[in-house]
């Protein structure tokens, strides 16, 4: 894997350092996880932008797609709970 220096400041530095040390790992493999969450939670913010949008931009349409993920939630049998309830944070 190819590697590369980044200028930081010293405080961004040093609470990387606090972190990595206190999890007992080094700073390179805190910051490759770091980027990892990072690129998931943009990925999960550009698709609520997107969802938001489409309820904005047609608010029919985004009805029509609520109302068949609810079909599917029924026909799906799982037993699981929804997500509205195991993450309401995310489904208010």
């Amino acid at each position: 894997m190819a590697k590369t220096t980044v200028s930081v400041s010293t405080e961004a530095r040093d609470a990387f350092a606090a972190v990595a040390a206190s999890r007992n790992t080094t700073m390179f493999a805190l910051l490759e996880e770091t980027a990892r969450r990072l690129e998931r939670e943009e990925a999960m913010r550009q698709a609520t932008l997107d969802y938001e949008r489409l309820a904005t931009e047609d608010p029919d349409g985004f009805a029509e797609y609520l109302v068949e993920g609810r079909l599917w939630d029924l026909t799906s049998g799982d037993g699981l709970g929804d997500a509205r309830a195991e993450f309401p944070e995310h489904n208010p």
